[in-house]
Order: C-alpha cells, then structure tokens, then sequence
C-alpha cells in the first residue's frame, strides 16, 4: 500500500504548483475528486493506493518515487507517444471523454506541451508582443478556416506556447507585459479549444484554467478564459459548475473598467468587454441546456440577444454566434425539431468561417438522429467531411455521432457509413 511508504501531501501540493496546475485540474487529470486531494495535500487522508500514487507521479512528471515517498522506489515505465519519454500515461493524457486508438489530433503532443512546457534557452532572445499577437492572430485563423486545422495546430501550438510565455517573461514596461499576459492566455485559450474539440476534456481544462491565470489585469480576456473554462466544464458533465463560472465571469467582466492606455486613459469603447460578456452568456446558455434548464438558457440567449444591440460593428457576428448556440441547446434538451429549425434558418452566408459551418452541419446532423432520420445525418456527415476533412477523424463530436449512427444498422445508410468510416482511418 502506498500508505507504507508515508506519502507527504505537501511534496504533492508543492509539485503541483510548481507545474502550475490547480488542485481541481491535477484532480481531474487523476480522475479523484478535488475534495480528496484537498485532504491529501492537508496530511488528514493518507494517499492509500498504488495506482492513484503512480497517477499523480505521472501527471506531477516525477520519475523517482522517493520525490514523493519515503524511500528510493524507481517509478515503472509509464506508456506514452513513441520515443517521447513521457512520464504521462494513456489514461491521464486521454482524461474523460478522450479518444483512443488516433483520434486524439494530435493531443498527445499538445499535451505534453501543457504538461511539461520547454522553458527557453538561456540567452535566447524573446519576440516582441506584436510579432507574438500576429502569429497568435494567424493561429486562430487556422482553427477557423483550415480544412487541416488539426494538423496544422498539432504541429505549430506547442511552439507558439513557447514564444507566448517567454515573450510575456521578458522584463517589459507594465504596459507591453500585460500585452504579453493576453497573447499567452489567448494561446492557452486556443489549446483548449482544439483539445476540447478533440475529446481531451480533462487536458482542455488545464489549458483553460490556465489562460485565466495568463492576463489577470485584463476583463476582456480573463472573461473570455472563463468562458471557455465553462464548456469545457459542461463536456465533463459539470454543468452546474459551468454556469456558475460563466454568470460570474459575465459579472465581472460588466463591472470592471477597461484597461488603461497612455496617460491612464481607456483604450476600448467597451465593445471588447461587452463581446466578452457575451461569450460568457452564451456558455451559461449551453450549461443550463446540459441542466435540461430549458427555460434558464432561454432567458441566457434572451440576455445575449438584448447586448448584441449594443456591439456596434460586431454585433452580426455575434448573433451568428448566438444563433448557432440556440440551435446546439435545443439539441441538449432534446428538442430536435426546433433545432433543425434554428440551424436551418441560418443564411450559409452568415457563416463566415469553416469552423462556424461544420459546427452548423454537426447540430443538423445530431438533430436529425436524434429525430429518428439516419439517412439525413448520414448524408450531413458527408457534407462535414467535404467542409473540414480531419474532423471525422479527430472531432470529437463527429466521431461520436459517426459510431452511434453505425450502431442502428440501418440498411439506407450503410454504404454511406463504410464510406465515411473509410475517411477516418
């Protein structure tokens, strides 16, 4: 028993933080509640299990156990990604809700990056805090528009997370730090999102909690951290707590003034802010659909429509936005009629990007299944496929729908399915 070899909560709590990870996250990364770490780290419960012991030593990247116990025991090798070394194993790297057998995009190499992050080189010189927002910038866009978005970020975010943070460590004026600050956390924001579009929800967290974290002076950003914060709490069944997220980061983001410029004076008319009120809104929305609150997320989406009158130019967007958040709750609450309606209503032109079209198609798809119509969703899986090739492959939400439209047997749909089923090998 672990509990033999008087296992010191506080080397585990001290670990932790020094990989920068919040005791909920390294407890979802374990999959223990937070409650019992909390207790562990405190000395009141003894650490009790081998196996949760060596879970944490894998997370913690502590590849000696006498770091943790109170005697030289060598920490057995742990599974990883080939040639990689890493001390985290498959279970851990997956988290809830993961994807196994290559249909992770990528998520092993991202979450290495999250989990044991390249510190630069002494003497290596950092970018400055615009050429770190223009690649910033252009790594967003390929999560919107690429067709291999998977690929491309797969290949370039671990990278980009390097230069973000030491760029945000340079010693800079106030001003161009706190710059930095948000182009780290908007990198952390982006592994999020692609993580938890993959399926990697406990890893998504992470990343999550950790650009809440990166820009702690900006409303904006810090509101948009918690926004993504709170789907991907509703994606590991916590809508309760994703709401609650969501509502206070709103509040928060409403009642603080904006940053200062040159002399102390605003630098926004407060359409950034509000944007991100709204994102915050629109994530409680889904969180109260994933409570089957039909009547809270429409009284959320009711809440968002009535502050997109006041975004000026980004309030199309926004409502694009919304529409697409309407449809996805009516889906959660089961209501597949009306969401085949909503999506439906969406002129195509509105959908500016090719991550906004595949997210319309993905609801269509679901809401036809669920409304007893395979042959529709089959064929709207197709039309997924010719949008953004990698997402039956690595899109969590495509791949689900895929395996369970292949379990109804359904004789009009099965050359459709072999075929769509061919694509994600």
């Amino acid at each position: 028993m672990a509990g033999d070899y008087l296992v010191d909560g506080a080397r585990i709590m001290a670990m932790r933080r020094a990989r920068g990870l919040s005791r909920r996250v390294l407890a979802d990364l374990v999959g223990c509640s937070e409650e019992w770490l909390r207790l562990v780290e405190k000395g009141v419960r003894p650490l009790d299990r081998l196996s949760t012991l060596m879970r944490i030593a894998g997370v913690l990247r502590v590849v000696d156990m006498s770091q943790l116990v109170g005697g030289p025991i060598a920490l057995p090798a742990v599974s990883g990604p080939a040639g990689s070394g890493s001390a985290v194993s498959g279970s851990a790297m997956a988290g809830p809700g993961g994807h196994a057998g290559g249909h992770s995009g990528g998520a092993d190499e991202m979450g290495l990056a999250l989990l044991f992050p390249r510190r630069p080189a002494e003497g290596e010189a950092a970018a400055g805090v615009h050429r770190v927002r223009r690649h910033v910038t252009a790594a967003w866009e390929v999560w919107r528009r690429s067709p291999r978005r998977y690929t491309e970020l797969r290949r370039d975010l671990p990278g980009l997370l390097v230069m973000a943070d030491a760029t945000a460590r340079e010693p800079y004026r106030a001003q161009a730090q706190a710059g930095a600050g948000v182009e780290l956390g908007r990198v952390y924001r982006l592994f999020a999102t692609v993580l938890r579009g993959c399926g990697e929800h406990a890893l998504a967290l992470l990343a999550a909690d950790r650009a809440v974290s990166a820009a702690p002076g900006d409303p904006s950003a810090a509101a948009l951290a918690r926004a993504e914060t709170a789907e991907v709490l509703v994606r590991l069944g916590r809508p309760a707590d994703a709401r609650r997220v969501a509502l206070a980061a709103a509040d928060l983001a409403a009642e603080a003034p904006g940053p200062p410029g040159a002399g102390g004076t605003r630098t926004e008319d407060g359409s950034e802010r509000r944007s991100a009120v709204g994102a915050c809104l629109l994530a409680a929305a889904l969180a109260a659909a994933a409570e089957n609150d039909l009547l809270g997320a429409e009284e959320l989406l009711n809440r968002a429509r009535r502050l997109a009158g006041r975004l000026g130019e980004d309030r199309d967007d926004f409502l694009v936005e919304l529409d697409l958040r309407a449809a996805s709750a009516a889906v959660r609450v089961g209501r597949h009629r009306q969401a085949l309606r909503l999506a439906e209503g969406i002129d195509p032109a509105r959908l500016s990007t090719r991550d906004r079209r595949v997210r319309q198609l993905l609801t269509l798809a679901t809401a036809h299944a669920g409304d007893r119509d395979p042959r529709a969703a089959a064929a709207l899986l197709r039309k997924v496929a010719e949008t953004c090739p990698e997402e039956l492959k690595h899109g969590a939400r495509a791949v689900r729908l895929l395996a369970e439209l292949r379990l109804l047997d359904c004789a009009t749909t099965q050359g459709e399915l072999r075929e769509l089923t061919r694509l994600t090998a």
